[in-house]
């Protein structure tokens, strides 16, 4: 389950933090998120899944917004890597765009359509995976 999601702009700075459970996320994982990215240059935008001192980190960039969720308990990669692509694609269909500028112009609706997406969309791909995972076990 992923315990906290991160909107962070191309400069590193934190843009939108949700916080998904009862387990406080420090934002000081984006600080050493960023500081591993710059480290490794391009080639670690072909890395979206990212294991930490402390954390296992999901990320997801579109039009130089990274989409950064956290956990500390091991989940099957492609349904956190799948929630943050969903998760853009709303959100840039709805606003039209992703940068900077748009996000912080429309904070409000940003956080509120966002915090709808975690709760409705999670659930939906949890149950999706749930699903299919039993599929494939009856079906072996």
């Amino acid at each position: 389950m992923l315990q906290c999601i991160f909107l962070l702009s191309d400069s590193g700075e934190v843009m939108l933090e949700k916080q998904l459970t009862g387990h406080r996320v420090d934002r000081s994982i984006c600080d050493w998120f960023w500081d591993h990215a710059i480290s490794q240059g391009d080639a670690f935008k072909s890395q979206p899944v990212i294991a930490s001192p402390t954390h296992y980190l999901f990320q997801v960039v579109r039009e130089g917004i990274t989409f950064l969720a956290c956990t500390q308990v091991e989940m099957p990669p492609l349904m956190g890597i799948e929630f943050l692509c969903r998760v853009a694609d709303v959100l840039s269909d709805y606003l039209g765009g992703l940068n900077e500028d748009v996000i912080k112009d429309n904070f409000v609706i940003v956080y509120e359509v966002f915090v709808t997406i975690c709760y409705v969309l999670f659930g939906i791909l949890r149950k999706a995976i749930e699903v299919a995972c039993s599929f494939k076990w009856m079906h072996c």
